[in-house]
């Protein structure tokens, strides 16, 4: 082949930048024909082997990011960047505007994403309803805001996602320290929010070309305040026809108020008894194993549908191979050494659903666990389980409990042998 003709076939691919994210560039490589850049930092061979165009960059370093990506893109065009890191969205949206893109999500509604201030004010300019709340710079200022709004309350940093770094805070000692905390941490501010009551439900949208397509909802189970460490789910909601349509029109008007385009988004809801109520937009896929139960259930390969939004386009879903998933998080009311079967966590025998669980424990039978709500506990572990209907479902996971056989053994000091917190996060 002639140096002329692999030029014109590079310009004929696809061609796509991904900002970090192990999973969306083997995804890319295994299932598209797609040219892939990939940046990231202190990149690992095997990464830097499989991606078309490796970048190794210091994502500290913005400006230095966007001179070698428009280097690259100069030679060899981008037709768009994604990401699905958080702190990276807002980068994504600075290269779009800095190659001159045409599709992607913007630096603005990227902001409007992920400052949870930024998205209660665009929501309000478009009369969506939003949780009462306040801006906070001092823990000082933190007691004042939660004593104008009514305790309880919730506390949280403006940029987190996903319950991370949230607290509930009921009485002014408990918001002081949340807001000491969070500004403690490298934040100038936080938010201080009221406290909804209700049921928990995501939505995973994709919006392109300012239409808006839900492609799955689903039930959002939270442990106790004050941390809510989220519990998992049932894959999609068991919601009835009326609640769904609700929460279809919110999630357009929604993403519509935000300037969302081109990408997608993970919204979460509050179900209140005056209707359903928004309380953050995440613009990025599920976290953890949801992207497997999303696929699962619905044929939607929501790190692929991510990729076609940012280049402006929806796509269409694969035959579903279950009609139904259950996610539950691995947790604990007391700290201890945790002892389990470890071989249960790879017997799938005797099970009703044809597809294999999953099944991880994070610790070895012997280590330290800690509470669900001790500052640095949550998840230990998570079990996936997807089948015909959610009896069958409830019986897979029942077996799959007995079977590992959770015990945990009193152990003081625990903490002391629990190295890194464990995400709050499912």
């Amino acid at each position: 082949m002639s140096d002329n003709a692999v030029s014109h076939e590079r310009a004929e691919r696809t061609r796509v930048l991904v900002l970090g994210g192990q999973r969306t560039v083997r995804m890319l490589k295994e299932r598209t024909d797609y040219e892939v850049g990939f940046a990231d930092e202190s990149m690992p061979f095997e990464l830097m082997a499989a991606a078309d165009i490796p970048i190794e960059v210091d994502f500290d370093d913005w400006d230095a990011v966007v001179d070698q990506v428009r280097r690259v893109h100069a030679i060899r065009p981008f037709d768009a960047v994604v990401t699905q890191v958080d702190r990276l969205v807002p980068l994504a949206g600075v290269l779009r505007e800095r190659l001159g893109l045409t599709t992607g999500i913007t630096a603005e509604a990227a902001r409007n994403c992920n400052d949870k201030a930024a998205t209660h004010i665009r929501l309000a300019e478009a009369g969506i309803a939003v949780t009462r709340h306040l801006i906070v710079y001092s823990p000082e200022q933190g007691i004042t805001a939660a004593k104008e709004i009514g305790l309880p309350v919730i506390v949280k940093p403006r940029d987190a996602s996903s319950a991370a770094g949230l607290m509930h805070c009921a009485t002014t000692d408990e918001v002081s320290q949340a807001v000491a905390d969070i500004i403690d941490g490298g934040r100038d501010s936080a938010l201080v929010e009221e406290y909804l009551i209700g049921r928990e439900i995501g939505v995973f949208a994709s919006r392109t070309a300012g239409e808006t397509k839900v492609l799955f909802v689903f039930d959002g189970e939270v442990g106790p305040p004050p941390k809510f460490v989220k519990l998992g789910g049932w894959f999609p909601s068991v919601l009835d026809q009326s609640e769904l349509s609700q929460l279809d029109e919110l999630t357009k008007l929604t993403l519509a108020a935000v300037g969302l385009d081109d990408w997608v988004a993970l919204l979460q809801f509050i179900l209140t008894e005056s209707g359903p109520r928004i309380v953050e937009i995440n613009p990025r896929v599920a976290g953890g194993q949801g992207v497997a139960l999303i696929a699962a259930t619905t044929g939607y390969e929501p790190t692929l549908v991510a990729v076609e939004a940012a280049l402006g386009r929806q796509m269409e879903p694969d035959e579903p191979s279950a009609a139904i998933g259950l996610y539950r998080s691995v947790v604990f009311e007391e700290e201890g050494r945790l002892w389990y079967r470890e071989q249960a966590l790879h017997d799938v025998t005797g099970l009703e659903s044809p597809v294999a669980p999953l099944v991880e424990i994070d610790v070895r039978p012997g280590e330290a666990v800690l509470a669900i709500n001790h500052p640095r506990g949550g998840a230990f572990g998570r079990v996936v389980v997807v089948g015909g209907s959610q009896e069958e479902v409830s019986r897979d996971y029942e077996r799959i409990m007995e079977r590992l056989d959770l015990r945990v053994e009193p152990l003081e000091n625990a903490e002391d042998e629990v190295a890194k917190p464990h995400t709050s996060c499912c």
